[in-house]
């Protein structure tokens, strides 16, 4: 017989076995999943082109549109979110420039001309997410939505004409964003020096610096009043 050997039934290791190895293992597949992006027009938004003020819906690539301070800008690209779930805010008609009642995504980047903004920053204007701005003008929040968004893309981060007179930031923004972005606090504190308190801006230090002093040396005194 052809078994009959000596060896014919020694120890072996199964070819299967050597999948156990580290060589003969994959890496396991790492799933990230996607990150929404704040922002974004509602297919509704007003936005001015040079074909007049247009839905977002219907802005296209190549599209020409305009801008705070860069006049005329071709759009490069228009992506489609998904709707979700949106908390939004009400923007009542004159609040930001705009001409009617407004439902707007909390987490839009809207654009303010404030006096104190020239006086803090030395910039025309500033810009904050608009959740930022409840209470300010009868900006107030109102039932959560399923929307989608519309992201419009230029060369550059713009601030785009919408609704006959807001200011909405086109593109990623933040505190590195080419607009001086305020976080919640300091767009509170700006907002109260504009309501008409007082404000000590002396001794305010460094030019260099992104805030010529410390929010809380300038503000607290005002505040606590």
């Amino acid at each position: 017989m052809f078994l009959d050997h000596f060896n014919s039934f020694a120890d072996y290791q199964p070819v299967d076995m050597l999948l156990d190895f580290p060589m003969f293992q994959s890496a396991p597949l790492q799933y990230t999943p996607a990150q929404s992006r704040s922002g974004g027009f509602l297919p509704s938004t007003l936005v001015e082109t040079d074909r007049g003020f247009v839905q977002a819906r219907d802005v296209k690539p190549g599209d020409m549109i305009y801008t705070y301070d860069g006049g005329a800008q071709e759009v490069k690209d228009v992506s489609h979110a998904v709707p979700r779930l949106t908390t939004l805010m009400h923007v009542p008609a004159g609040a930001l420039g705009n001409d009617t009642d407004l439902l707007l995504p909390a987490d839009l980047t809207v654009a303010l001309e404030l006096d104190a903004a020239e006086r803090l920053f030395g910039v025309p204007l500033i810009t904050a997410k608009l959740i930022s701005l409840s209470g300010h003008k009868g900006i107030k929040a109102a039932a959560p939505e399923s929307i989608g968004r519309i992201h419009i893309t230029c060369d550059e981060e713009e601030l785009l004409w919408a609704e006959s007179g807001m200011l909405v930031l086109a593109g990623d923004g933040g505190l590195d964003g080419a607009f001086c972005e305020l976080s919640l606090s300091e767009v509170r504190q700006v907002l109260a020096s504009e309501d008409g308190r007082a404000l000590a801006l002396t001794g305010m230090g460094s030019e260099d610096a992104r805030f010529p002093a410390p929010f809380d040396d300038i503000f607290s005194p005002a505040l606590a009043a």
